[in-house]
């Protein structure tokens, strides 16, 4: 109708805030807080359930789903972000074990996550990352994999390259995936390019799997042995 637009820093689609400069700062900080709020409401509205398991399910269904929710594309990657974010969940767990004055180092903090069979925010976000790869990986998602990449077709002998017909390489800068390290640019953070580096990083038979359930739990079992806590 000939309307001008107005220019705004931020806007919401589907409950993801989208930023000009794409940054997920504005979206990891509301979600943060509303986590952090439903938190406080079951911690004080839920003082009559004691069962581990219960307070489980209310932490799962209240608190951590407010992290699910399209995560594939507003994920953090910044470690500081990461962090904060999963404070949120060690505050849970000190809840759900009734262990509200404790400290848990990282180590421990792993220990009890595995207790209860919570994985760690950082975890479960690669296994968001995963699971919708390995999808678009085989035909099952509408999406297809993004132009810039391709499986490896190459036959090397280097010792180096750890590339196999499951492997997927980046024809974008920064090219090589091999590297564990990306550089800052909008293109290292983006879906595709962070995941293709983390699929290459799974073992053959894994990524050989086709079934989204059984890929699902042969990858969460993965993350979990890969990153087992040292209890000695």
């Amino acid at each position: 109708d000939g309307s001008v637009l107005n220019f705004v820093d931020c806007e919401k689609d589907l409950g993801v805030d989208i930023t000009c400069k794409l940054s997920w700062n504005s979206q990891c900080d509301r979600l943060y807080s509303k986590a952090c709020q439903q938190l406080g409401i079951i911690r004080r509205n839920g003082h009559i359930v004691s069962n581990p398991r219960c307070r489980r399910a209310l932490y799962l269904s209240l608190v951590r789903s407010q992290f699910e929710n399209c995560s594939v594309v507003w994920r953090p990657t910044t470690l500081s972000l990461i962090n904060k974010l999963e404070g949120v969940q060690k505050r849970a767990l000190k809840w759900i074990l009734s262990e509200e004055y404790r400290s848990y180092p990282y180590e421990q903090y792993l220990m009890k996550c595995k207790s209860v069979d919570i994985l760690p925010l950082s975890l479960k976000f690669e296994l968001n990352d995963l699971l919708f790869f390995h999808k678009v990986v085989n035909g099952i998602s509408p999406k297809s994999l993004h132009y810039y990449l391709s499986f490896y077709k190459g036959n090397s002998r280097l010792r180096r390259c750890h590339l196999d017909s499951l492997s997927l390489v980046s024809s974008a800068p920064p090219a090589s995936s091999l590297s564990s390290t990306c550089s800052n640019g909008p293109l290292s953070k983006s879906f595709f390019y962070r995941t293709h580096l983390l699929w290459n990083r799974l073992p053959f038979e894994l990524r050989e799997i086709t079934s989204p359930s059984l890929f699902k739990s042969a990858l969460t079992k993965h993350l979990w042995k890969a990153h087992e806590p040292n209890e000695d």
